[in-house]
């Protein structure tokens, strides 16, 4: 029986995200911080953004659109895409990217 030599093999594995997926929200998933009126919030279906004029503002995330809905005392809504700013009431909410069921909205002025 003979053995020959095999040299070993190199394998390499990637690191990162792979040319996709979400840019990093400022305040990462952390709905509260938008309580002041100013934050940037990675967000999903059926979360709620505080503000102080509407009262929970509802987001939902669909395919690659987003709906903001709230109000005190009248519902309001808006939807729209990636590099979009919703408007309710005067309130600012800007898509940044949406994907996977989630997006990244900057609440406050634009």
């Amino acid at each position: 029986m003979t053995l020959r030599w095999v040299p070993p093999l190199l394998l390499l594995a990637a690191c990162g995200s792979g040319g996709g997926g979400l840019p990093a929200a400022a305040d990462g998933t952390n709905v509260a911080a938008c309580s002041d009126g100013s934050c940037e919030v990675l967000v999903k279906t059926g979360d709620r953004i505080p503000n102080a004029k509407l009262g929970p503002v509802l987001v939902t995330v669909k395919d690659d659109r987003v709906e903001v809905s709230g109000g005190i005392n009248v519902s309001l809504s808006a939807s729209g895409i990636a590099d979009r700013t919703l408007s309710l009431n005067g309130e600012s909410f800007k898509i940044i990217a949406v994907e996977g069921g989630q997006a990244v909205v900057k609440v406050g002025k634009p």
